[in-house]
């Protein structure tokens, strides 16, 4: 009965010091009240007055955090001692009865024996079934656990490395949160000044910082700020596109860049192209946009200035080439004169379309393929029996204006005296880049009437052969195999805009 009545006792004992530990876990703001509850838990529920707590740290050594009744030696000495490695999985506690009866080296039993300390105890500390720590037990005497004192050993051990986990997260996340204020303030400081317009935004588009410079071009003070509605800057006519770039970058929280009007303190509209990207918590969640707003309106202005005056230049080319066309066809008129006013009429037209494909791309470069299929739809040639073959390459005007001729000429010849002068023939148009960024560019024939050098030189082949090679600073090669014509032109290519 007495016994009973003890034993009854002892486990009302357990449970409340178990309560107590779990109360004050639960309210403690920080590791080292952790290891003080833990203490007084085990101390009070294994019956020793010697215990301590000690962590992994970040170079994988065990150290002491919290010690009750240990000499400084002895920490010092010890420290790193550990059965198991940092994150081993699921470690086992282990509970020595005797220290002289185990097969640690001599030298550890001494410390420990000269500790007056004979029975120990290990008990890990697991964060998700990984060992972060260990909290130990300290006997003078001889002792021997029972297996419910093992389980509350390690019940107090499941507590204590919750409650470390926890607080070790919160650390980090306050300490996160600290460094993304700080960067926060930095970020503000460097970008007030800034000679362009920056913006942040929260995760539901509304400001929380404009500079001093975007403030400015809006009319509005740093206390407006959190209260403005940019949107209502936006023009009439743009405000849909824009407001759903934005939405759609915000919803995937991705990068974005959309250019627009918008009013600014005087009334007038300027164009600006935005570029934002998303930025986030140091754990991760999204919490809005950071921007740059570019002002382009005079780069707008100068383009749409440029390119009335290109268009125009376009115009009075194309009506100059009339001209020249009209006055040609008047003066070469007559039976041979209208076969001459016809060549001469397909040339300039031949020259207008590549003028024109280089005015479409402000006279900085033109598409091969494209200019290949210009010069020969203007002789009208039967495009299912040209191939053109070779990636995309795009050449200076100088020789798209060159290619364009000679193509013409090479087309004109084969209508009227070679492939393309009979149903069987077609032509291989096949290009390539060599190397040091050399083009080469074949002209072959085959299918049609057998040829024959010919005996002199008619101004198509001096179109080709001289002025074709000198324009495109390399060299022009016309084989006349019996098969068919095939002509090579190799030239440094002189990159334009790729």
């Amino acid at each position: 009965m007495v016994g009973s009545q003890v034993t009854e006792k002892s486990n009302v004992d357990e449970l409340q010091s178990l309560y107590i530990l779990t109360d004050r876990l639960y309210r403690t703001t920080s590791i080292d009240e952790v290891f003080e509850a833990g203490l007084d838990a085990i101390t009070s529920t294994l019956g020793c007055s010697r215990a301590s707590i000690l962590l992994f740290d970040d170079d994988e050594v065990m150290r002491f955090k919290a010690t009750r009744g240990l000499s400084a030696d002895y920490r010092r000495q010890l420290e790193g001692h550990t059965p198991w490695s940092c994150g081993e999985l699921f470690p086992t506690p282990i509970f020595v009865t005797d220290i002289d009866e185990t097969d640690e080296p001599d030298w550890i039993k001494k410390i420990i024996r000269r500790e007056d300390i004979r029975s120990l105890g290990f008990f890990p500390l697991t964060v998700r079934g990984r060992v972060v720590g260990k909290f130990m037990t300290y006997y003078a005497n001889r002792r021997v656990l029972s297996g419910h004192e093992m389980d509350l050993a390690v019940t107090i051990a499941r507590q204590v490395g919750f409650s470390v986990e926890r607080l070790r997260a919160e650390e980090q996340r306050q300490a996160a949160e600290a460094a993304l204020r700080d960067s926060a303030i930095r970020f503000r400081l460097m970008s007030e000044d800034a000679p362009v317009m920056i913006w942040m935004s929260d995760r539901d588009g509304s400001c929380l910082h404009l500079n001093r410079m975007l403030r400015n071009a809006w009319g509005i003070s740093e206390d407006e700020v959190a209260t403005f509605d940019w949107h209502s800057t936006m023009h009439p006519d743009d405000a849909e596109h824009i407001t759903a770039e934005v939405v759609a970058a915000t919803v995937r929280q991705q990068p974005f860049s959309v250019t627009g009007r918008y009013r600014n303190v005087d009334g007038d509209y300027r164009t600006l192209t935005t570029t934002a990207r998303p930025y986030s918590s140091a754990t991760g969640e999204f919490l809005g946009m950071i921007g740059v707003n570019v002002d382009i309106t005079e780069q707008e202005e100068a383009a749409a200035q440029r390119e009335m005056i290109f268009n125009e230049l376009n115009h009075r080319v194309k009506n100059t080439l009339a001209l020249v066309q009209a006055i040609a066809h008047q003066t070469l008129k007559g039976a041979e004169g209208s076969r001459l006013a016809d060549d001469f009429h397909d040339r300039l037209a031949s020259l207008a379309a590549a003028h024109s494909l280089l005015t479409k791309a402000n006279w900085e470069s033109a598409p091969l393929r494209e200019l290949l299929t210009d010069a020969l739809a203007v002789s009208d040639a039967d495009g299912a029996r040209i191939e053109l073959n070779g990636p995309h390459v795009r050449l200076s005007p100088k020789q798209s204006l060159a290619v364009a001729m000679a193509i013409h000429e090479l087309n004109t010849n084969a209508m009227k005296y070679g492939a393309l002068s009979c149903d069987s023939g077609s032509v291989l148009v096949d290009w390539q880049l060599l190397r040091g960024s050399d083009l080469e560019l074949t002209w072959a024939e085959r299918g049609g009437p057998p040829v024959e050098t010919p005996s002199g030189r008619g101004f198509g082949t001096f179109m080709i052969e001289r002025v074709l090679a000198n324009d495109l600073d390399g060299e022009v090669i016309l084989d006349f195999q019996k098969q068919g014509l095939r002509c090579t032109v190799r030239a440094p290519l002189q990159r334009g805009p790729q």
